[in-house]
């Protein structure tokens, strides 16, 4: 048994389930999942991969966003819950499910074009042995496509320096986690000096742009609401560009990797990033 000095070693999340996620209700949570669901979508398949493998899928609902577009999708997903459910949701979908874990995929050698992972690599044990276990799978020339949350965001900064001025004043706090604290079943805090040493000896970091700005900062959902729509999304849009070049401050963050020393690009043809 460990001492009280010493903490306990990670645990694998076999519990996740449906109940442990909220999308948010504002235009914010809107835009910024359509902007994610199709950033990985198209560089999950860009070059017209043959296999892609969605580690850690959830519902499912990327990885058939993905098979709809062509390549022979396969969805892990170490929750039974969320496999059940995302059969029940999509019956229709013709992604292939596997229950498995992130750090021992129950794959051979060399079997995926792609390997993608949307904002689930800091709920497993150990985000590395995930990262050499997708290289592992890799084909030649293939690549791995994550989605990392940044808690160390503009939106998170502003966030924590608008609660210690409410302290100091006196003012009430909002009830429950804040968005910018990193809740505790993530074993990563997701940042991007934390996602540049995710690679190891395994994969190089090939590309990383950012996806969106003050995602969840307070008052700016509600803001975007009351906006029309035209004039919301392009408000938005324009943070978000800001975002792509500046990943270390955009909300979310999405990184392509290569196994070292390979400069060709997976799947039937050529593509080009």
């Amino acid at each position: 048994m460990p001492s009280a000095q010493t903490p306990s070693p990670p645990e694998v999340d076999l519990s996740y389930s449906v109940e442990d996620f909220s999308a948010g209700a504002h235009r914010d949570s809107l835009f910024f999942h359509e902007r994610i669901e199709s950033a990985m979508a198209d560089l999950a398949t860009e070059g017209r991969p043959a296999r892609v493998l969605d580690v850690a899928c959830g519902l499912g609902k990327q990885a058939a966003a993905i098979r709809r577009r062509g390549p022979e999708t396969w969805g892990l997903e170490a929750s039974d819950q969320m496999i059940g459910l995302g059969r029940y949701i999509d019956p229709q979908n013709e992604v292939i499910y596997v229950r498995g874990i992130a750090e021992s995929l129950p794959f051979a050698g060399a079997s995926f074009n792609r390997v993608v992972c949307q904002g689930a690599l800091d709920h497993f044990a150990d985000a590395q042995a995930f990262m050499r276990e997708a290289a592992r799978v890799l084909q030649p020339g293939g690549r791995v496509v994550i989605a990392l949350a940044n808690y160390e965001s503009l939106s998170c900064r502003l966030g924590r320096a608008l609660t210690s001025m409410k302290r100091r004043l006196g003012r009430p706090e909002l009830p429950g986690r804040p968005y910018w604290e990193v809740p505790e079943d993530h074993n990563l805090k997701g940042t991007l000096t934390a996602l540049r040493d995710l690679g190891g000896g395994a994969l190089e970091l090939e590309q990383c742009f950012g996806v969106s700005l003050l995602w969840l900062f307070s008052r700016w959902g509600p803001l975007l609401d009351r906006l029309p729509m035209p004039l919301a999304r392009g408000l938005w849009n324009g943070l978000d560009r800001v975002a792509r070049r500046a990943p270390g401050l955009a909300d979310m963050m999405i990184s392509v990797w290569r196994v070292p020393g390979v400069t060709s690009r997976g799947g039937r043809t050529q593509p080009g990033l």
